[in-house]
């Protein structure tokens, strides 16, 4: 029997993170949502998040949220709350994962995604639709790369940082802690931490 899960998030990302978990034979049992609780999504149940505490159906959950400082403070609510509970990485079959990779608990790596040798991705990050770290590279946990962004090799993203969508990264960079890069920039020069940082070529433009 296939492996159920509760999928923890009922919006966009959430249909995203349950196209891949049942793509790879999970069965979602449900979503979590306190404001959507009682209906449904998929045909699958929406309960409360005191509801996902208490079911013994499942001890597989999935934190999809895709906000990234969100998504850190509900892993921990359920981690404290379900001592039993397990965050299984879920990654889908056309990904490819280079040799000598690590990947961490809670992480979705979606469709046409590519981790390079030799890297690690934390725990419970976003490796969105063909995004692409390259050798060599880390992600540290809680961070995301949106759909279409890329990195070089030896690029290391910070805790929390968010990298939005269609953005390069030059090889050899660093993206520093709770940063943000805006969409379709060109990085070519390491990135302090706290900041929101964009443009061709990528510039901080607050912190």
């Amino acid at each position: 029997m296939s492996d159920p899960i509760i999928i923890v998030g009922a919006e966009g990302h959430a249909l995203s993170v349950a196209n891949v978990a049942i793509g790879i034979g999970m069965r979602v049992v449900a979503f979590v949502d306190d404001n959507k609780a009682g209906s449904d999504l998929l045909g699958i149940p929406v309960l409360t998040k005191a509801q996902s505490f208490e079911t013994h159906e499942a001890d597989n959950f999935a934190i999809a949220i895709g906000n990234n400082f969100v998504r850190e403070r509900v892993s921990l609510e359920y981690k404290s709350a379900r001592p039993s509970a397990r965050f299984p990485s879920i990654i889908h079959h056309s990904a490819v994962i280079g040799i000598a990779s690590d990947i961490g608990e809670g992480t979705v790596v979606m469709p046409l995604a590519h981790i390079g040798p030799n890297s690690s991705v934390g725990a419970f990050c976003i490796m969105n639709t063909a995004s692409s770290i390259d050798h060599d590279c880390h992600m540290g946990s809680f961070s995301s790369i949106a759909p279409r962004a890329v990195t070089g090799g030896n690029v290391r993203i910070g805790l929390r940082s968010a990298v939005s969508i269609g953005a390069t990264i030059k090889h050899g960079i660093e993206v520093g802690e709770d940063v943000v890069i805006g969409a379709n920039s060109y990085v070519n020069k390491s990135i302090e931490n706290n900041v929101v940082a964009y443009g061709t070529p990528c510039k901080s433009v607050r912190g």
